[in-house]
């Protein structure tokens, strides 16, 4: 490796950084906290990682970069970050379509819970006229809990008595923040103050964050942010490669950007109230396994070789202040248990959500995401899997697909008989064909609506049961592209917010079918184990949920076959499961029970996957 080094610049933030020759632009990106989308993890298949170089010289272009940016694209300079290598002092400039966005849609639930009772609890002690200005001692401070409230000689963290050396307190009162009954996590003076709470659903493309009321179990603040992960890939395989590429340095680098942006929500959330982080007491965190392990710390190497074992499987209880986080440096941060290698946290947390366990009547719960992850069962047996459906039905993966924020297209319709389309975006009230020439234009096409146009072309005869353009239709929107694939035009340029008609194309139908496939397969497969051929309860988890069309969803064979009334969209069961454990200390054991109530089914270990799956490509599904 040349040991010249090189200051690479990036615009238009203007951050820069001195790196060795040999290493991509894309990996300079990382190593300067620069962020470039790249769903393929920044290895030349998704063609997203687009820069264009304003000063210096680098790397000619590569074969790979001439077959993912079109001839006019590349004559105007735009290259792929992960191909091109600096050979002097350079400058890169990042197109605005190409940044990762932090603002994405709000992961939203409904239902508190129905009764309250936190992890931590405040006690107020009365101290003798005697020690009021005095530092409390650990044995005074757990005498007091003793003889005024019962408890029995509780440890107190050493961030207690740090606390009362800052603040000088003269009044003769305090308020013992106590964990579980056993440990004193907090000491303030005087009576008591708020008590918050926050739970945290850390998603593969999205991370929620709840901030919660420990008195009254109001959810007083929400957000959600694009997990930073995503600049080290896509999905969870990737991120698992990333770490075994780079031992050690990988996982601190992709859990330390997790914390930084948890860490920024946080501050964000309790300032929207007139707080501060160091008032959040408890936090429960929930996630698939990989997420689950990178957040924790522990390598997720082995998940990537069967038979794909987690290294932590139990939920734990971990100090704040060994985390990492800025909440009060003594509390906990409880991380419910995971499944088995790749349905995790988040699982059991939909399942605590939506209680099947509870229910007599079988119900199907289908958590869409990056990785998706399906459970079948009731109160005698829950069964579940892990289906490798991949970023396309989140937006990625897509030619033109994006995240469900301001400006892609949630919705479509198709005239069955000009074949004129008409669309939603995320942001406007109503369908384009009601709107103003003010309004906001579409700049790309989110998960819902790649479901959406699928079915329309299946209905309206645009595609066959195999997914394939039709030959002979009388419209211009179906068409070949420069690459002599076809695609069908939904919005052409002059309506669009990016000067380029945005499209559907054969390999995107292709990247659903594959999704959805792997979706209807897990499906069919835990229902063959379960030994029922029909559904009545669809339960449909997650953000994506919320904007999914069912009939829709039913047209493509997302599914198996149901009443569309009997189909219930849950929005994030995840984050409302950790909302659950974290008001609820007796869910945290129901948490750890439905972990091992619950059967892992293997789903390629299955004698029947292969044909299970080829019928599930079809659209809907071949019989």
């Amino acid at each position: 490796m040349s040991s010249e080094i090189y200051t690479i610049k990036f615009l238009p933030s203007g951050k820069e950084i001195k790196d060795r020759a040999g290493k991509t632009i894309f990996e300079a990106a990382q190593s300067a906290g620069v962020y470039i989308e790249s769903p393929c993890g920044g290895n030349g298949k998704c063609g997203k990682c687009r820069v264009m170089v304003a000063e210096g010289t680098v790397s000619p272009c590569t074969a790979e970069e001439a077959a993912l940016i079109p001839e006019k694209e590349r004559g105007s300079g735009v290259r792929l970050a992960c191909r091109m290598k600096p050979e002097s002092n350079t400058s890169i400039f990042i197109p605005d379509e190409y940044v990762l966005t932090r603002e994405v849609s709000k992961k939203t639930f409904s239902g508190q819970v129905e009764t309250v009772r936190p992890a931590v609890g405040a006690y107020t002690l009365q101290l003798p006229r005697s020690e009021a200005g005095r530092e409390l001692s650990e044995q005074m401070i757990a005498d007091l809990l003793r003889e005024q409230h019962g408890l029995d000689a509780p440890v107190i963290d050493k961030t207690c008595l740090e606390r009362q050396k800052a603040s000088k307190s003269s009044r003769s009162t305090r308020t013992a923040y106590v964990w579980m009954d056993r440990e004193v996590i907090r000491l303030d003076s005087g009576s008591v103050h708020t008590m918050l709470g926050a739970a945290v659903d850390i998603g593969t493309t999205t991370v929620a964050v709840y901030l919660c009321d420990l008195y009254t179990g109001e959810v007083a603040a929400g957000g959600s942010f694009a997990n930073p992960q995503i600049a080290f890939g896509a999905d969870v395989i990737s991120r698992i490669a990333y770490s075994v590429r780079n031992p050690g340095s990988g996982i601190e680098r992709m859990r330390g950007e997790l914390l930084s942006s948890i860490n920024a929500m946080l501050e964000e959330l309790t300032a929207n109230i007139g707080s501060d982080p160091s008032r959040i007491l408890d936090m429960t965190v929930v996630g698939n396994t990989v997420m689950h392990h990178i957040f924790l710390g522990v390598r997720p190497d082995e998940l990537g070789i069967s038979p794909f074992r987690p290294s932590i499987m139990d939920s734990r209880d971990v100090k704040a202040r060994q985390l990492g986080l800025t909440i009060n440096p003594g509390s906990y941060v409880h991380v419910l248990p995971v499944e088995a290698g790749f349905v995790g946290a988040d699982n059991v947390a939909v399942i605590l959500s939506e209680e099947p366990h509870l229910r007599d009547e079988p119900s199907l719960i289908i958590d869409i995401g990056t990785n998706g992850e399906i459970v079948l069962g009731n109160r005698e047996h829950l069964y579940s899997c892990s289906c490798a459906t991949g970023p396309a039905l989140e937006g990625a993966g897509i030619s033109q697909g994006m995240r469900a924020v301001r400006g892609a297209i949630e919705g479509i319709r198709i005239d069955r008989s000009t074949f004129e389309v008409d669309y939603k975006i995320v942001g406007e009230a109503g369908w384009a064909g009601d709107r103003t020439p003010d309004s906001l234009r579409p700049t790309g096409i989110c998960g819902s609506a790649v479901i959406d146009a699928v079915a329309e072309f299946y209905s309206s005869g645009v595609i066959d049961a195999n997914g394939t353009f039709r030959e002979g239709l009388s419209t211009p929107r179906l068409r070949k592209n420069s690459e002599g694939i076809g695609e069908f035009v939904l919005v052409w340029r002059n309506e669009t917010g990016i000067a380029t008609d945005i499209t559907i194309t054969q390999r995107d139908i292709r990247q659903f079918q594959l999704a959805k496939g792997a979706l209807r397969t897990g499906c069919e497969i835990l229902m063959k184990h379960y030994g029922i051929e029909s559904i009545e309860r669809i339960v449909i988890a997650g953000a994506f949920g919320v904007h999914i069309d069912k009939s829709s969803a039913v047209t493509t064979g997302l599914f198996p076959p149901c009443n569309l009334d009997s189909i219930e969209i849950a929005g994030n069961a995840a984050g409302r499961g950790a909302y659950l454990a974290l008001m609820d200390l007796q869910k945290r054991e129901e948490a750890d029970y439905i972990a091992r109530k619950t059967t892992y089914v293997e789903l390629a270990s299955d004698p029947d996957f292969t044909r299970i799956f080829m019928k599930a490509l079809h659209i809907p599904y071949k019989e």
